[in-house]
């Protein structure tokens, strides 16, 4: 019996003791392996063995393919799945990562010099050169680039948990390398929306880094200043690539600065505003960018249950998902840039139906007693009581001219109804900054594009619809209705759910739609500029 056959035995038993059933796919893997040339397969091994050629993982996985190559094929080509491998890494930006981490114009000339000169070496040196990547790349879309440790230290360390070695080799052998590297990625339906959009905003954009300024136009500004801001205006949406010149006709400009406005989060109302002229005023690299950085940290959480609640900060969002399924969606108004709501997961307890507020008392003594100090009557004409060790004291009986934040010994609550700063519901959910979701008086903020108004807890539009939903989970114990009479008899009671609703808040500056666009929202926090700089520490270097 030759060495090949018995090679070939041996392989198939290894592949059979995984498997009751060796796939077509399989025996031609295994027949490619054999295929190539002992004195290759020993070079291989031997430029493998070098000191401080490679990591574990390449020798590893090598020894494992029997030092066949994995990307080149015997006859000292490229093979199709080392010509898609290498497309991936050559479009790498799709999936919001810069190319020049893979070594790309390195990878280039190496498939050239293997084309010119079909040698055992060009053809070792390309294949290892891309089962590299192969391991860098594998990282980079499963758990980041980001050493979060570093910048995030609450998510700690995140580390792969598949052996790569072992899963390159398991998916050529069976067939399917491309698609088992892509299932690498987050399979959340945010990331795949977020990665779609931008592969497809970067075949429709050019990604020019310079910027034009565009000026607002203003109610009051004469005919030559509403001139110039619709004439910056045009020229920017031509950089933008949603006209094709600033000659397009008045209808052509409107349509393409309407479609502008969609995929900025911005009401699509043809007009240029502070906030669309701002959004104008940015470049499509920097647009590029915040998707990646969002794509980035999508990977640095855990996978989230088959039902949640998710709150994008950025996009002032709140989303019920259900096995990854969009249901239903709240406008929400979030923490100003100095009372930022914070990134964290919990679960909803319990709700609490007409509720008072017990003041916090940052706010107490930034806000209510200097009022109170230039107006005595000001906390009992907003419903405001004052309590110590639990009883209620007469607002008279302060002095209101000597009280200071270090004297003040006493709880500030208001009490429930239209005015009441929770409005009439509030839900609670553990975390250590003490936030929640609630109603709020203020409904026409709601109407606002940019919404970061609140203390840092995050107002819901239409919050009886919340209670909602959370009510419908809990079967025949509770019903919406008795929530309406509560709040109609202007009765506090606190509602205790069964079944927890686990909520994820984050904070993203870009998300994918359902029409496959990417939507680009201020970065309200300033927390994207450092991350920026990590994932694209050269800019002018890189390549499309």
């Amino acid at each position: 019996m030759s060495f090949q056959n018995i090679l070939y035995i041996f392989l198939f038993y290894i592949l059979a003791s995984c498997s009751s059933v060796v796939s077509d796919t399989s025996s031609e893997k295994i027949q490619e392996v054999l295929a190539f040339s002992s004195n290759l397969k020993a070079s291989l091994k031997g430029y493998i063995a070098q000191p401080n050629s490679e990591s574990m993982h390449i020798k590893k996985v090598y020894d494992m393919n029997q030092f066949a190559p994995f990307w080149v094929n015997e006859r000292m080509e490229l093979s199709n799945v080392g010509m898609e491998f290498s497309n991936v890494l050559f479009k790498s930006m799709h999936y919001g990562l810069d190319t020049m981490r893979y070594d790309v114009i390195e990878l280039r000339d190496k498939i050239k010099g293997l084309n010119e000169i079909k040698s055992d070496i060009s053809a070792i040196e390309l294949d290892v050169l891309l089962t590299v990547q192969y391991f860098k790349f594998s990282n980079d879309i499963s758990i980041g680039i980001v050493d979060t440790s570093q910048y995030r230290p609450e998510f700690g360390s995140r580390k792969l948990s598949k052996d790569l070695s072992e899963y390159l080799y398991e998916s050529y052998i069976g067939g399917n390398v491309i698609e088992k590297l892509l299932d690498l990625q987050p399979q959340n339906d945010e990331y795949k929306k977020l990665q779609a959009g931008l592969a497809l905003f970067l075949t429709e954009h050019s990604l020019v880094d310079s910027s034009l300024k565009v000026h607002a136009y203003k109610k009051n500004s004469s005919e030559a200043d509403s001139v110039k801001t619709y004439k910056e205006a045009k020229e920017a949406l031509v950089l933008h690539d949603y006209i094709e010149s600033n000659q397009v006709t008045d209808s052509a400009f409107l349509i393409g600065l309407q479609a502008f406005q969609v995929n900025h989060g911005l009401a699509p109302d043809m007009k240029v505003g502070k906030n669309t002229a701002k959004a104008l005023s940015g470049n499509p690299f920097e647009f590029y960018k915040r998707a990646a950085v969002s794509l980035e940290k999508w990977k640095w959480s855990n996978d989230w249950e088959d039902e949640y609640i998710f709150v994008n900060i950025a996009t002032y969002k709140l989303k019920f998902y259900k096995d990854e399924n969009l249901l239903q969606e709240h406008k929400v108004v979030v923490g100003t840039y100095f009372n930022k709501t914070p990134e964290l997961d919990s679960e909803i307890e319990y709700m609490v139906a007409y509720p008072f507020w017990t003041v916090p008392k940052s706010i107490r003594n930034r806000e209510l007693i200097p009022k109170s100090k230039k107006d005595s009557t000001y906390l009992s004409r907003n419903n405001y009581q004052l309590l110590k060790r639990g009883e209620v004291v007469e607002m008279t009986s302060v002095d209101w001219k000597n009280i200071s934040p270090d004297n003040f010994d006493y709880t500030l609550r208001q009490r429930g109804g239209r005015h009441n700063a929770l409005g009439m519901i509030k839900y609670y959910f553990k975390n250590k900054h003490s936030v929640y979701f609630h109603d709020t008086p203020s409904k026409g903020k709601f109407m606002n594009d940019i919404r970061p108004y609140s203390h840092g807890c995050v107002r819901v539009d239409e919050p009886i619809k919340l209670a909602e939903y959370l009510l419908a989970r809990e079967g025949e114990s509770f019903h919406i209705d008795s929530v309406r009479a509560t709040i109609d008899k202007r009765q506090k009671k606190t509602i205790t759910l069964q079944n927890n609703m686990p909520v994820h808040i984050r904070y993203f500056t870009a998300e994918g739609d359902e029409e496959g666009n990417v939507r680009f929202y201020p970065d309200i926090y300033k927390k994207e500029l450092k991350l920026q700089e990590i994932i694209f520490p050269k800019p002018e270097e890189i390549e499309v």
